[in-house]
């Protein structure tokens, strides 16, 4: 077989492949928007601004978005989208989950469950120096400073057997499973379990120890405006 042949065989699989994951991408945004839409979330149409807060999860490079629902979820405020991006040479979708707290009172930090089955992520803040004792086995710890911001009832309850990943900043609480997505046939039970994770930590939170007003340009550093549509690479 020529070199030729060769060539335009090996671009024909590599067409057929991306079509193929794009083609999951836009079902699978298809069915989480119908699925929350059907319990009251609104989903997000093509040209909406939304504005979070800037944690390492939504830094990645080449992170791209899929579905994005929004609405008040049994009384609290919420935010969840898919997220893709590039994990060594595949690629991890998520679900998050994201907690609007009524006011900025988380410290940067991200606590990622650590999976033998997965890959160890790059992360843009530094780790933690002295991570709590009952948190060393199973957590990867980061935060500025690479200093742990919460007290011993955060790390006994984080050192729950969970699979369960948090990442914070200001007003923003995120939660997410590693490397997997909401299943739209029961997201009601997966929102309900997400929400009670991010109530339990946010309440283990003292609101007094981490306000802190800030002017309008610091404001803007710490938070990312994406445009959504269904699959949107950043």
């Amino acid at each position: 077989m020529s070199f030729v042949w060769i060539l335009i065989i090996g671009i024909a699989l590599m067409a057929a492949t991306l079509m193929s994951v794009t083609g999951w991408e836009r079902r699978r945004a298809r069915l989480l928007k119908a699925a929350g839409t059907a319990l009251g979330l609104r989903a997000f149409d093509k040209g909406v601004q939304l504005a979070v807060p800037s944690v390492e999860i939504m830094r990645k490079r080449g992170r791209t978005l899929g579905a994005t629902l929004e609405g008040t979820w049994r009384g609290e405020r919420i935010t969840v989208f898919d997220l893709s991006y590039p994990a060594g040479k595949s690629v991890s979708q998520t679900t998050v989950f994201m907690l609007l707290l009524a006011q900025p009172r988380m410290p940067e930090f991200a606590a990622i469950r650590k999976d033998i089955w997965l890959y160890t992520p790059t992360v843009d803040l530094p780790k933690v120096q002295n991570p709590p004792e009952s948190l060393r086995s199973h957590w990867l710890l980061y935060a500025p400073q690479g200093q742990w911001p919460f007290d011993e009832e955060v790390s006994q309850w984080l050192a729950r057997d969970i699979q369960w990943s948090f990442e914070g900043r200001d007003s923003g609480l995120f939660v997410y499973q590693r490397a997997k997505c909401a299943p739209t046939k029961t997201l009601q039970a997966w929102l309900d379990d997400a929400l009670v994770e991010a109530q339990e930590f946010a309440r283990r939170v003292p609101a007094a120890d981490f306000d802190s007003p800030v002017d309008g340009d610091e404001e803007q550093a710490d938070t990312h405006t994406f445009r959504f549509k269904v699959s949107f690479r950043m």
